[in-house]
Order: C-alpha cells, then sequence, then structure tokens
C-alpha cells in the first residue's frame, strides 16, 4: 500500500516539475526574443546614442517592435495552419 501511495506522490511530483520547465522555458524564449527584439530595434533605429531620444528615434523604435510582433505572430500562425491542414507535409527531423 505505501508503494502505490508514493508512486502517485512521485507522478504529481514528476508533473509539478514538468510544469515548472514548460514555464520556465516559455519565459527563457519570451526573454532571448526581448532581447533579439531590443538588439534589432536599436540597430535600426538608433544611429549614434544622444543624451535623449528624438521623436524621429521614438517612432522607429515602436514601429520596429510593432512589426516584429506582426511578423512572429504571423510566423507563427501560418505555422499553426500548416501543420494542422497538411500534417503529412510536416517533416520533423
Amino acid at each position: 500500500m505505501t508503494f502505490m501511495k508514493d508512486q502517485r506522490s512521485k507522478g504529481t511530483v514528476d508533473e509539478q516539475l514538468q510544469t515548472f520547465i514548460e514555464r520556465e522555458s516559455k519565459n527563457q524564449q519570451f526573454q532571448r526574443l526581448a532581447l533579439n527584439l531590443t538588439d534589432i530595434c536599436w540597430q535600426l533605429c538608433i544611429g549614434t546614442p544622444g543624451s535623449s531620444l528624438s521623436s524621429t528615434n521614438r517612432s522607429c523604435i515602436v514601429n520596429c517592435v510593432e512589426r516584429f510582433i506582426d511578423t512572429s505572430n504571423f510566423i507563427a500562425y501560418r505555422s499553426r495552419n500548416t501543420v494542422l491542414t497538411n500534417p503529412a507535409e510536416v517533416n520533423v527531423q
């Protein structure tokens, strides 16, 4: 009887650990995306850093971030739809 209880509690721990790992992985992906986004938009919009950002620089950064997010969402949407509509064509290696 104790063996069964131990196995059930291990399953709960394993599920909790898996949930934690998935959550941390998503957090890491988001942080990587934010860092990449910052780097790309900084290089595109800021020539030489000064004491403050001009309105042109601000507009460029806002536009860059919005386009980057739009593009990321579009790619994710298209990828998901491709997998759902043509699963045989997706070659995962």
